[in-house]
């Protein structure tokens, strides 16, 4: 029989342990244990439901009024300063991800947010895109949670895929009897995105039964870059021109600390003739391009291309930071309706149901146009004197321009999504040492997705080609030699010399809207039984089984437009796939050891589930762990896990859609293999066995065509990855310093077969940088093979990676009263002891980046609660260590730069309680107002620094 004593050693070190109990479970333990009452509960990490709250894998406890003080109004924006979490997704970083704008992911260990399973209530939620696993915690109404739970390490024996860095399970509050109204609002001190917050919660509780309803209302507004005084101080980087080989000393790139402005691609229209830069003045007149202060020298590498970047004051080409935001503006609505019932006694039907509403859009620049996508011929009618005179001098028929047309608006890309969810449970008890739960569960996500600023490709070349035919400005109907013949029904002339107005006809015949839809359901059934097998000489062995079937099915559809290649650079096809699985669990809890000396309580822990996916077939995951007591002061833990992640039906089934690479990346080009310095024996003999010849480089215009366009999509072929992960650690709870308790766990992860999505500048480079062309990555790309250039690329996922992280969790607690109030110190902090990443699995290709911008080496944050009568101040300090850009293939060869400093933000919080009905709170955040580091690598990233700034929160609880 279980005694009261090991009740409250049980109760006693769940306290210690960092799990979920507080001062209020305890005293519940205490009144239970009084009454010779043991109560089961389950605690994330386990299905199990176990005497107290001792957790088997470490937890930590984020309450209600920890998001209060931290004066955010949605859970990520917390999640983001905990060191074993990062930013997946944000209002901050995705700004120009077509389809993710304003979505808010969070992202365990850095692994990655489709390795991090988010939780309702213990049950899986809707994917907050289509195709995906990644949950939008926009969906979660931050004033309807109780308390958030996150469990590091994998749990997959417990939860099943996905939860390859752990579990964030989020309790929402189950029982509310009043109404409860809080308002809030952040205000930035400089520039943009101000933030509104609203909720109201209402509930009753009767007999055997309850409800509760919340509403969540978010208004987050757009911050643009150019509103900030730090970045139009601007910290970039230049190829140094100094620079003569891969191995002089000399760093390829060097900083440069002044706006940094592009010279092509101007609004007004630019081209080359007769050896000077062309654009054209406000009265449409030919004039010479400005270049501010001049072009800034090149590279000195042989071979190296033109820099097209100037500084100084803005002349012509494209600003500096131009239609870019640090924040995506982002408004949402978010309902929930809960409610249980005890049906008969001992059996409890409970039910919740999901409503939300998000509307974010991104902005990019407008249409880029170049070489044969604006031509302007000879003969066309616009051309005035000047530009005829110097194409008749310089002989030439036709020129192909350049430009920036915003004349049809900047690209905005709005995100329109809603979700609905409604789930069912039934839980009760079968007898005294048997329980149940089961649950069904479905849920509905869409999203509408439009663009604007976008236009038809073949009436934008029809426009351009304006000749005058018979006294009037027309488009021309040409013959095969090119000669006029009548002109282009319902179609209007525009003008792309200079920057004229418009007809209203022209922005209407070129000008469109594309449009697409994607949506994604899940439906899901799930039945545990849990209780004692028998009973062993150091107390019950407990267990749980459970069986649980999942079904997902997602789809794109695009707009007419885009699905017939109509709409210039972005055309896509529609898809429709889906999944299902079918899981079978197993866990265990098996008591060894009890009230012995130095072992007060050794328990063993084993899970095992079989999964049966449709789309990559059968797999398995499992834990096995032990928990071991020492004493009053010290318990010791150690898990071993195998965990597995399905690849989702957007890595598997998405269909071939339109992809811009960001950058030209040639690796193969003399002047890039001349400053390899690592790979520099790889990537020059891969080159020559590719057929490239030595001391070949690109063309100018290839190098100058801006965004490289090609195709994007899914691969059937994925299998399923594996993470074989260790977790070994202890607790120290001394019992002469009451209040005080530290936990550290050391964690080693190694993901095998991984799952990773490769743009083209990561296949290409792996291509050559691997040790033979042996590899998946040259078949991602398509050269010329006249020119050697790449024409083409296809951007997938590949199950091509290895991933290796181990670490140390530190977390603690000092808990104390003093005469002039109540102090509580809290310290969470995560060091990385190493980060292999292997691209390709070959052993050769494995690569050391430990301690990179986004695995810093240390990540902590420090908080100080004090309490005195009903003023509560909590100060907070979260820091980074300082980080590299690049580990392995980092030389001074590349750049001087390379190292990021520490970065450490404070904020501030007061809480006061006016009476048993009123609550105010007033907070500053990023006190100092620190911005990102003046580092080109950092200077703009909102993903690991606070881009916003110094902002006051406020607000107001009322209830009654």
């Amino acid at each position: 029989m279980i005694k009261t004593s090991k009740l409250a050693v049980a109760v006693h070190s769940a306290i210690l342990f960092g799990g979920v109990v507080g001062a209020q479970t305890a005293l519940a333990a205490e009144q239970q244990s009084e009454q010779q009452e043991v109560e089961r509960i389950q605690v994330t990490g386990s299905k199990i439901k176990r005497i107290g709250a001792t957790a088997p894998t470490p937890v930590v406890v984020i309450g209600r009024t920890e998001l209060e003080d931290a004066g955010v109004s949605n859970v990520n924006d917390f999640l983001a300063e905990l060191p074993s979490a990062s930013v997946g997704l944000s209002p901050e970083n995705s700004n120009n991800f077509i389809y993710a704008n304003g979505l808010n992911t969070t992202d365990l260990r850095g692994l990655g947010s489709d390795r991090t399973l988010v939780l309702v209530n213990g049950r899986r939620f809707l994917p907050g895109q289509a195709g995906g696993n990644s949950v939008d915690l926009n969906n979660i109404a931050t004033s309807f949670i109780e308390r958030i739970e996150i469990s590091t390490g994998g749990a997959s024996a417990v939860y099943g895929a996905d939860a390859v860095a752990g579990v964030v399970n989020i309790i929402t509050r189950k029982s509310f009897d009043g109404i409860e109204i809080d308002l809030a609002t952040t205000e930035p001190l400089e520039g943009g995105g101000s933030q509104k917050f609203g909720s109201l919660t209402f509930g009753r509780e009767f007999d055997g039964g309850g409800f509760i309803f919340n509403y969540d209302y978010t208004d987050q507004e757009q911050m643009a870059r150019l509103d900030k005084d730090w970045y139009v101080d601007a910290v970039g980087s230049t190829p140094n021109p100094n620079d003569t080989s891969g191995d002089d000393g000399i760093p390829a790139r060097i900083p440069i600390y002044d706006q940094e402005h592009y010279g092509l691609y101007d609004e007004s229209s630019e081209f080359f003739l007769g050896g000077q830069q062309w654009t054209f003045d406000e009265n449409l007149n030919l004039r010479p391009f400005d270049n501010g202060d001049g072009p800034l020298p090149g590279s000195g590498l042989p071979g190296a291309g033109t820099n097209w970047y100037y500084t100084g004051p803005f002349g012509d080409g494209i600003q500096y930071g131009v239609d870019e935001f640090f924040r995506t503006p982002l408004e949402r609505h978010t309902f929930n309706l809960a409610g249980h019932q005890e049906v008969v006694d001992g059996h409890d039907l409970s039910f919740d149901v999901t409503y939300s509403e998000s509307e974010a859009f991104g902005q990019g620049t407008p249409i880029f146009l170049r070489g044969d996508e604006l031509v302007i011929r000879r003969d066309n009618a616009f051309i005035k004197d000047d530009l005829a005179s110097l194409m008749d001098e310089n002989g030439v028929e036709q020129i192909n321009m350049r430009r920036l047309s915003d004349d049809f608006g900047p690209r905005k890309y709005s995100q329109d999504r809603s979700t609905f969810r409604v789930s069912v449970g039934l839980d009760g008890y079968i007898n005294d040492n048997w329980t149940y739960s089961t649950y069904f569960q479905h849920g509905e996500m869409t999203q509408d997705t439009s663009w604007y600023g976008e236009v038809f490709t073949e009436n934008l070349f029809n426009a351009l080609d304006a000749v005058e035919y018979e006294g009037q400005v027309v488009c021309a109907d040409r013959n095969e030699d090119g000669e006029v013949i009548g002109a282009l029904q319902g179609c209007a002339p525009i003008n792309f010399l200079g920057k004229p107005q418009h007809s209203a006809e022209a922005l209407e015949y070129i000008s469109t809207v594309a449009k697409a839809e994607r949506g994604h359901e899940q439906s899901s059934f799930g039945a545990t039984v849990t209780g004692d097998l028998m009973e062993l000489p150091a107390g019950y062995v407990s267990s749980a089984f459970t069986y649980e079937w999942r079904r997902e099915s997602a789809y794109e559809t695009p707009g007419t437009g885009i699905r017939k290649g109509l709409i210039f650079g972005n055309s896509g096809l529609p898809y429709e796939g889906s999944l299902t699985v079918d899981e079978y669990a197993a866990e265990f809890l098996v008591p060894l050891v009890y009230d012995r000396y130095l072992m007060q309580e050794v328990n063993l822990e084993a899970a095992y589930r079989y999964m049966d996916y449709s789309s990559t077939g059968t797999d398995y995951a499992y834990k096995i762990g032990f928990t071991w007591q020492v004493n009053d002061d010290i318990r010791v833990r150690f898990a071993q896990a195998r965990s597995v992640r399905a690849p989702n039906i957007g890595e598997l089934y998405s269909s071939s859609g339109t992809q811009y690479a960001q950058e030209r990346a040639e690796p193969c080009a003399a002047d890039a293999i001349a400053k390899e310095d690592q790979y520099k024996e790889q990537v020059t003999r891969n080159c020559a066995a590719a057929g490239i010849p030595e001391g070949w480089v690109p063309s100018d215009d290839w190098r100058d065509g801006g965004s490289l366009e090609g195709k994007l999509g899914g691969n059937p072929n994925l299998d399923n990855e594996v993470s074989n992960d260790i977790t070994v650690g202890f607790v120290y709870t001394p019992s002469f310093l009451e209040g005080f308790d530290i936990t550290v766990d050391y964690w080693d992860f190694e993901i095998e077969n991984a799952i990773a999505f490769f743009g083209y500048e990561d296949s290409i480079r792996n291509c050559y940088r691997s040790e033979s062309l042996n590899n998946p990555f040259c078949d991602a790309f398509t050269r010329d093979p006249d020119t050697y250039e790449v024409v083409d690329f296809y951007e997938t996922s590949l199950n091509a990676s290895v991933e290796k992280l181990s670490g140390v969790d530190i977390e603690s607690v000092y808990d104390f009263d003093t005469r002039i109030g109540g102090f509580k110190m809290k310290l969470i902090a995560t060091y990385l002891n190493n980060y292999e990443l292997n691209p390709t699995g070959n052993a050769e290709d494995n690569r050391t980046r430990t301690g990179e911008q986004h695995k810093p080496r240390w990540e902590a944050r420090f908080t100080t609660e004090y309490q005195v009568g009903d003023l509560r101040t909590v100060f907070a300090a979260n820091y980074t260590h300082a980080t590299v850009e690049e580990r392995p293939a980092w030389s001074i060869e590349d750049n001087n730069y390379n190292d990021i400093p520490s970065y450490t933000t404070f904020d501030i919080n007061f809480d006061y309680t006016v009476n048993d009905h009123v609550d105010v709170r007033l907070g500053v955040q990023n006190l100092a107002d620190r911005t990102p580091p003046r580092n080109p690598f950092a200077f703009t990233d909102g993903e690991y620094y606070d881009v916003i700034g110094r902002r006051v929160t406020a607000g107001v609880n009322v209830s009654f």
